[in-house]
């Protein structure tokens, strides 16, 4: 199975550079991105992050292009909790970063052309290796219980650690500048494997199912490294 994933985005990279006209080259990018968890059964809040990475344009035939990328975002959630007294709501910092791969389609309705601004749409689809809920520096989490349900630090380590989706948004740029605005949706429960405190006596889990996916919003600007010539 390995084998033959390998070998089929093998020939979809081979395919897309032959088609593929000028310009092309490696960017680095750096920029901002949030992190929404949406989720009735863990109560968190979105905080500002980071992003940076590497992407490969591999030209463009008249008014498209492709590219693929690889980025690390740095994103955190504000998860809310109560203590043992379970007298008032307060919130702690959690990680929710991934080293996140990225194949989109440009379309451009402004055309790349030397000393000219470009912009168009963009659409792609993602897959990312998802960091496990846990405390953000490390930070001393005992005797939080996370809303609703109560969940405890253990519980929100067992949080999927892979996710996929798809994304869009707006790219363009000028010269070796690039930008892309963009709004991914994850489609994995990473609350899939969370479980509360409830278990029959023989230790099997008897309580509910518990749902969160995320959605990501990100700004990027890149900068051509290198540039492969026509």
């Amino acid at each position: 199975m390995k084998t033959q994933i390998l070998l089929f985005f093998s020939i979809l990279f081979f395919t897309l550079t032959i088609y593929s006209q000028a310009p092309r080259g490696f960017y680095a990018v750096a920029g901002l991105s949030q992190t929404e968890l949406k989720s009735s059964d863990l109560l968190t809040e979105p905080n500002l992050g980071f992003l940076l990475g590497i992407n490969f344009q591999m030209g463009y035939h008249e008014s498209y292009n492709y590219q693929m990328e690889l980025t690390y975002r740095i994103n955190t959630l504000d998860v809310k909790y109560v203590e043992n007294g379970f007298e008032q709501a307060s919130s702690s910092k959690y990680n929710a970063s991934d080293l996140n791969f990225g194949l989109y389609f440009n379309y451009y309705i402004l055309k790349p052309e030397e000393d000219e601004f470009f912009i168009g749409p963009q659409a792609g689809v993602f897959a990312a290796l998802q960091d496990v809920f846990t405390p953000s520096g490390g930070s001393d989490v005992s005797g939080q219980y996370y809303l609703p349900h109560l969940l405890d630090e253990n519980a929100l380590s067992h949080s999927s650690e892979f996710n996929y989706g798809f994304g869009f948004g707006i790219t363009g740029g000028y010269n070796n500048f690039r930008f892309d605005l963009r709004y991914t949706l994850g489609m994995v429960n990473l609350l899939s494997d969370v479980e509360t405190d409830s278990y029959d006596e023989n230790h099997n889990y008897i309580g509910p199912s518990l749902e969160g996916k995320t959605n990501t919003i990100s700004f990027g600007v890149s900068y051509n490294i290198f540039h492969f010539k026509k």
